[in-house]
């Protein structure tokens, strides 16, 4: 963990023309769907492998994708690490993240395993 919260395995780095987030696993997991993970408690969940795969095939496609990813990747380790043990910020979130899972996986965005690209 940096002094600022940020767990040192998450990398994130970008030029101008594009940004690719890469989590690098240690030690027992990884912390690269920061509010996701602290809503459904695990970095591997299928809820989890289904937005990690939205990241990664369409998100970062893009360049207002992957300026969204920069940005979620500045703010959210804060955010989790403030209120993520909090019942109303998991209550707040499961909703929202449930019924973006059900469309992405109706959409074909798979929930089995997955590793980062």
């Amino acid at each position: 963990m940096q002094p600022n919260g940020i767990p040192t395995n998450v990398e994130v780095s970008g030029t101008l023309s594009g940004i690719h987030s890469r989590e690098r696993r240690r030690e027992g997991g990884g912390d690269g769907c920061y509010v996701a993970t602290a809503v459904y408690g695990s970095y591997d969940c299928p809820q989890v492998w289904t937005l990690r795969r939205f990241r990664d095939e369409d998100l970062a496609k893009t360049w207002y994708g992957r300026a969204f990813i920069r940005t979620y990747y500045a703010i959210s380790p804060t955010l989790v690490k403030w209120f993520g043990q909090s019942k109303w910020f998991t209550r707040f979130w499961k909703g929202k993240l449930d019924k973006m899972v059900a469309k992405l996986q109706n959409k074909g965005f798979a929930s089995t395993p997955y590793e980062d690209a």
